[in-house]
């Protein structure tokens, strides 16, 4: 896959590319989208190459999570590109579902679900608490950042200010900013002097959008390395 933007033009190998790279997960296994006509129940099962054979499947009698004769279906661009368009060979509906945990329990994306009205900080809170998972695997960072740690710098009324994250050695806080604070005026405000107060006590303030961490993760990564090779000579923390 190159570089170039995939867009509503874009051939369909190109689609298929793009998507395969966004939600990665098993190959050698997918699950279909099921809807039973007698009950109305929706749900997804494992793809299998053998159901509704006549000789090996049996499904009045053997349930399929414990049918000896199962034969999962890989994960083809041939599957995807029958997902994108919501047909199979014959016409029905298809729709696909990914395993996105590997076999070695690693994975490429993580799904959440957030909604009522706090779900904007409930998705910032989120995006912290990952970022600071993901320095912990980091040779450079591990044991360097506490999440949500507070200063003894009076802020907006409170005798403590809260960071998202602090490297108290390099004097590094970074804070991850959700999208109403570019435009809410009154956050847009108090972001800014957030960031006067910890740079007038010493402290580098750098600032990243908490979808970035989603969708661009190697290069908030990349920025924090950098900023703490460039402070080389640590200093007490307050």
């Amino acid at each position: 896959m190159t570089d170039e933007a995939v867009h509503r033009h874009s051939p369909p190998e190109a689609k298929i590319a793009l998507f395969r790279s966004l939600f990665r997960g098993r190959d050698d296994v997918y699950a279909r989208r099921f809807e039973s006509k007698k009950t109305g129940k929706v749900g997804y099962q494992p793809a299998c190459g053998n159901e509704w054979d006549r000789v090996l499947c049996d499904k009045k009698r053997v349930k399929c999570p414990v049918c000896q004769n199962r034969r999962f279906l890989p994960l083809t661009d041939e599957v995807i590109r029958r997902h994108l368009s919501g047909r199979d060979e014959t016409g029905k509906d298809f729709v696909v579902g990914v395993y996105p945990m590997l076999q070695d329990e690693t994975c490429f994306f993580l799904a959440v679900d957030f909604d009522k009205e706090c779900w904007r900080e409930r998705a910032r809170s989120a995006s912290e608490a990952f970022l600071y998972r993901r320095l912990e695997t980091l040779p450079e960072t591990v044991g360097k950042f506490r999440l949500n740690a507070e200063l003894p710098i009076p802020f907006d009324g409170w005798g403590r200010m809260e960071v998202d994250l602090l490297s108290a050695d390099a004097r590094v806080a970074v804070e991850l900013d959700g999208a109403q604070h570019l435009s809410d005026p009154l956050a847009y405000r108090r972001d800014r002097r957030k960031d006067l107060l910890l740079q007038q006590n010493g402290y580098v303030v750098v600032r990243f959008l908490a979808e970035d961490v989603s969708k661009q993760l190697d290069e908030v990564l990349d920025s924090i390395l950098r900023i703490l090779a460039n402070r080389n000579s640590p200093r007490p923390a307050h």
